[in-house]
């Protein structure tokens, strides 16, 4: 009998994923929107803190908002790897192009919430209509 290569044990290597920003913080966070196709569908924040970040994203976003989540971890990832700080990476997105799934950071003023809690339960309400 002929063994071929898919017949031998596989050889495991360990991998480490990039360094991440903390993705929780008991501070203050500062606050972008994420846009896509003009919508909502999502938050990019820093701690005031500068010590965490992360994405929240809109339940009433669905899989988009789910999607973006990906794309925006891969870029928390690609910050915190070329020491860009947490508060600076709200800038440094903000007014770039809209990627397909990412969407956009609009260039307008950075709001303040009190605590991730407190956005995270923003992100949760519906979404205003518009006119």
């Amino acid at each position: 009998m002929i063994r071929g290569p898919m017949s031998e044990d596989p050889e495991f290597r360990p991998v480490s994923l990039p360094d991440n920003y903390p993705g929780t913080t008991t501070s203050a966070v500062r606050v972008l929107p994420v846009r896509l196709g003009g919508r909502t569908i999502g938050y990019l924040w820093a701690a005031v803190t500068d010590d965490a970040a992360g994405f929240v994203e809109r339940p009433d976003a669905g899989h988009v908002g789910l999607n973006a989540g990906i794309g925006w971890v891969q870029r928390i990832r690609w910050a915190r790897a070329n020491q860009v700080r947490p508060l600076q990476l709200l800038r440094h997105w903000a007014g770039k192009p809209e990627h397909a799934k990412a969407g956009l950071v609009p260039d307008v003023a950075v709001q303040e919430v009190p605590s991730l809690a407190e956005l995270r339960a923003h992100a949760q309400r519906p979404a205003a209509r518009q006119p």
